[in-house]
C-alpha cells in the first residue's frame, strides 16, 4: 500500500517529488546551509550506501514550445560520484556550446557527518557539521530514526489523500518491464495524470505522462521523463556510468580553499 500511495503522489506532483521527500538526489537545495542539523543527519544516514562506488554523467533537457511556435531548449548536466564509504560528490551546471559550466559542487560525507558546498570563484568551502561525539551521535541516531518515521508517516498520510484525488482526476500508475540503462539493470514506473475539461478552465483535457527508472542495486535514479503540455518536455538520463572507485581527492576540500565551518543549526 505504501508503494502505491507514494506512486499516486508522484502522479500529481511528478517523479521529482520523490527525491525531495526521501533525498534520492543530492543537491544544495536538500542539504543546504542553514537547516536543522538533525534533518541533515537523518538524510546523511539514509543516503549512505557502502560498497557500491560509481561515477556518472546525468543530462537533463527541457524543451518548451511557446504559443507562437518558438521552441526553447535548456540543457543541464550533472556529474555524480560515490566512493565505497558512501561519500558523494555532485557537480551541476549548464551546458553552453557543448561545454559544462559548473554552477556548484557539493560534497556529502556520511563518515565525517558533513555537507560541504564548494564555491570555485571565491575559493571558499562552506562545511556544515552535525554532532560528532559518540554521545551526540547516539542521540542523533535516535532523532534521525524518529525523523524518518515522522516523514514516512506524513508522506503516507498525504499519499492516502492523493490516492482519492487521483481517482477523481483519472490518474494511473503502471509498473514497466525492467530494462538496462547505461549498462545497469533498472526498474521503472509510468505515471499518467489527466486533467478533465474545465477543471482549470481548459477547453480540452490535459494529459501529463511521466516515467521514472531506478537502479535497486545502486540506489540511484537512472532516467526520468515528464511530458506536460503546461511546462514542456523534460528528460533526465544517465548517459555515462562507470562502476569503479573514484579518486579519493574528489571528496576533499581542494588545496587553497578558505574553509568556513559551522554547525548545521546556524
Amino acid at each position: 500500500m505504501r508503494v502505491l500511495a507514494l506512486a499516486a503522489v508522484l502522479v500529481l506532483a511528478g517523479p521529482g517529488m520523490l527525491g525531495q521527500v526521501v533525498g534520492s538526489s543530492g543537491g544544495v537545495g536538500v542539504l543546504g546551509v542553514g537547516v536543522n542539523r538533525y534533518s541533515i543527519e537523518a538524510r546523511l544516514m539514509a543516503r549512505a550506501v557502502k560498497g557500491q562506488p560509481y561515477s556518472l554523467v546525468e543530462k537533463t533537457t527541457l524543451v518548451r514550445v511557446l504559443g507562437d511556435g518558438t521552441t526553447i531548449t535548456t540543457v543541464q548536466e550533472t556529474r555524480r560520484m560515490r566512493d565505497s564509504e558512501g561519500r558523494e560528490r555532485t557537480e551541476s551546471g549548464t551546458v553552453v556550446d557543448g561545454k559544462l559550466q559548473i554552477s556548484f559542487v557539493t560534497l556529502l560525507d556520511p563518515v565525517a557527518m558533513t555537507s560541504t558546498t564548494l564555491f570555485e570563484r571565491s575559493k571558499t568551502a562552506r562545511v556544515t557539521h552535525v554532532p560528532g561525539s559518540e554521545i551526540e551521535a547516539r542521540e542523533g541516531e535516535a532523532r534521525a530514526r524518529a525523523t524518518t518515521v515522522r516523514m514516512a508517516s506524513a508522506t503516507e498520510n498525504k499519499a492516502t489523500g492523493t490516492v482519492e484525488a487521483s481517482k477523481r482526476q483519472d490518474s494511473s500508475v503502471e509498473r514497466l518491464p525492467p530494462r538496462n540503462i547505461a549498462g545497469v539493470y533498472a526498474e521503472g514506473m509510468k505515471f499518467v495524470n489527466v486533467i478533465a475539461v474545465g477543471k482549470i478552465g481548459n477547453d480540452r483535457e490535459i494529459k501529463t505522462v511521466s516515467e521514472n527508472w531506478q537502479s535497486p542495486e545502486l540506489g540511484i535514479e537512472l532516467e526520468d521523463t515528464r511530458d506536460d503540455p503546461q511546462t514542456g518536455k523534460m528528460t533526465m538520463e544517465v548517459t555515462e556510468l562507470e562502476r569503479a572507485e573514484p579518486d579519493a581527492g574528489l571528496f576533499r576540500v581542494p588545496e587553497g580553499y578558505e574553509v568556513i565551518e559551522q554547525p548545521a543549526n546556524q
